[in-house]
Formats: structure tokens, sequence, C-alpha cells
């Protein structure tokens, strides 16, 4: 019963990381830094259009990403 379960969890893992792509990982890194630095990040062209309403009283940045992507970020003042 225990290598039954250490088996399926391995697969799982597998099938997690097979299904991450480069840009979901930098997405994933780079927001979680930004939580640690009172930071919020968005990587699409309507999530960026949204923060930088609510980017009132802050420093709002966007720019364009590797895979050619709208990426955004408001940091908190």
């Amino acid at each position: 019963m225990r290598r039954f379960i250490k088996i399926g969890l391995l697969v799982a893992v597998t099938i997690s990381f097979i299904g991450c792509t480069k840009s979901h990982v930098r997405q994933f890194v780079g927001s979680a830094v930004a939580d640690g630095a009172d930071t919020e990040v968005k990587y699409n062209a309507l999530e960026c259009k949204t923060l930088q309403q609510r980017c009132v009283q802050g420093d709002f940045q966007e720019w364009e990403t590797s895979n050619k992507e709208i990426g955004c970020s408001c940091k908190r003042l």
C-alpha cells in the first residue's frame, strides 16, 4: 500500500512538472518575489489594465515579456 502511494505521488509530481512551461515557471517565481517586495505582478493585457486602474497610490510599470506578452507590476508606496 505504501509503495502504491509513493508511485502515485511520483506520477502526480511528474505530470505537474511536464504541464509547466518556462513562462509559467517564470511567472510563478516572479510573483513569489513580488509578494515579498509588496508588489503585485500580472501577465496579460486585461489583468494589467485592471491593475493599472487599481494602482492609484503606487508605482505602475508595464513591459513586454520574452514571449511577446504584456507584463506589469504595481509597487505599493
